[in-house]
């Protein structure tokens, strides 16, 4: 090519434009960055992202939400805090966060009573809620209560053996109340999760309260040991018939007194223990059946992936055509299957737990009486406004066992749809733990001697050699 005048001019133009392109492109990404913010975690079990039941938390505040930290300037908490702020801003742009330092503004601060660093006030037109911990769950169960607006009566009928609270100070944990187990089976982690989303819990015996109280969302009966008397069932029913909703958890060989209720709405509740050889590879016993087949539809466990454990389980059967309707909307005025487990294992029919050892024959399959898994766990019922759950253990619940796998979740959102706060249903937050790095003896030697020793020799070694072959010429 003949460079000449013209030709150089075109090159410069041609270079010009291109520089130009390229600036253009580089405007709109950054413009898009700006207005479109994306993150990426590649981090294990995405410990820097919020949890599914956060982000739904925080996107509930389509007008607006504000927030106010009252931390000090200096120091590491505010950066944690403004760290993990930030992950609700970029799931809602339209989070307002602000900081306030106590010492600077001692005001403002003994204005909005804040009597400790770190305190997180969250406002959202007249409705306010403070936080005094600086973590997801924290954060997230501070804007599930602000979205309700109001607290949800939840009562645990009580005077029947069930499952009591090792919080000694609880009403619900007196004589009249709740005695099933030592403290392991007890349900203060169950009943601290449902304050934290702002429940109100509170017992209730039916045997002294003519009517169920104005305001109650929903009824919990956790493995009752003796019958309910048929004064309790007639009140029990008469609540349930004018739109109560209540969540049974079976976990006794004992009737509960609610069995004739029950096979009238097409539910019958086995004799017998459920049996699970699976369990043995995830450290439990065979009284411990893994529970992973879930409803997909039903919204109790659209959203469960992890696996529940359910010690001491009973089954379960519906009557023939009260399974489940799929074709009612959102399972409406429907009887669902909600859950099975013991897909491997069977129902050791007639086994009583509390007169027969575990550990002997007795649990064996007999293909004449037992059967076959997987066995039906968890039954749900829907008609119009009524609603219940009725369940074949009581155990996945308390103390020694809701922090298992899927427990948890299971068990909080079976609470939240009797309540109808699907739309907090979700995955819980997760608490961020450190992996850490553990290292053996032999191991840790070995990457010392790697790294401090023969990576340095080697590196000596190969510049004594350079250096003596460039001496000798």
């Amino acid at each position: 090519m003949i460079m000449n005048r013209a030709t150089r001019t075109g090159l410069r133009l041609q270079n010009a434009s291109l520089g130009l392109i390229l600036f253009l492109i580089l405007a709109v990404l950054a413009y898009a960055s700006h207005r479109y913010p994306m993150r990426w975690d590649w981090t294990t079990a995405n410990r820097n992202s919020l949890a599914e039941q956060s982000i739904k938390a925080v996107k509930a505040f389509d007008k607006g939400l504000s927030v106010t930290v009252y931390v000090q300037d200096q120091g590491d908490q505010k950066s944690q805090l403004q760290t993990l702020l930030d992950k609700y801003r970029a799931a809602n742009p339209e989070l307002q966060v602000r900081f306030v330092d106590p010492d600077l503004d001692p005001s403002a601060a003994r204005q909005a009573d804040v009597a400790m660093y770190g305190t997180i006030v969250f406002r959202a037109g007249d409705k306010t809620e403070k936080v005094t911990e600086s973590n997801e769950e924290s954060v997230t169960n501070a804007l599930i209560r602000l979205a309700k607006g109001g607290s949800k009566a939840i009562r645990f009928i009580t005077g029947h053996g069930e499952h009591t609270f090792s919080d000694k100070s609880d009403p619900m944990s007196d004589k009249k109340g709740l005695s099933n187990g030592p403290e392991r089976l007890a349900y203060s982690k169950a009943v601290a999760l449902l304050k934290g989303e702002g429940y109100q819990i509170s017992s209730l015996n039916l045997a002294e309260t003519e009517q169920v109280p104005e305001g109650t969302v929903a009824l919990v009966l956790a493995g009752p040991r003796a019958s309910l008397l048929p004064i309790e069932v007639e009140r029990l029913q008469r609540w349930w018939e004018n739109g109560g909703r209540l969540l049974y958890l079976h976990g006794s060989s004992t009737p509960s007194g609610l069995e004739e209720w029950l096979q009238k709405l097409g539910i019958s509740l086995l004799d017998g223990l459920v049996v699970d050889p699976v369990a043995r590879l995830f450290g439990g016993g065979v009284t411990t059946p893994l529970v992973n087949q879930y409803d997909g539809d039903h919204p109790i466990t659209r959203t469960l992936q992890a696996a529940s454990f359910f010690p001491e389980a009973r089954g379960l059967r519906l009557e023939e055509g009260k399974g489940e309707d799929k074709s009612a909307p959102n399972h409406g005025n429907a009887v669902v299957r909600l859950l099975s487990g013991a897909e491997r294992g069977w129902l050791k029919v007639g086994y009583n737990r509390s007169t027969e050892n575990p550990d002997t024959s007795a649990l064996e399959f007999n293909p004449s009486v037992d059967h076959r898994g997987p066995i039906l766990l968890g039954v749900t019922v829907q008609q119009d406004k009524k609603r219940l759950v009725v369940v074949g253990n009581s155990n996945f619940a308390a103390d020694a066992y809701v922090g298992f796998s899927g427990n948890t979740d299971l068990f909080l959102n079976m609470v939240r749809w009797l309540a109808e706060d699907e739309n907090f249903i979700a995955i819980k937050a997760k608490e961020v733990t450190d992996s850490g790095l553990v290292l053996s003896q032999e191991s840790g030697l070995l990457l010392f001697g790697g790294l401090v020793l023969i990576v340095p020799l080697t590196l000596l070694l190969m510049g004594f050699t350079i250096w003596r072959k460039r001496k000798r010429l």
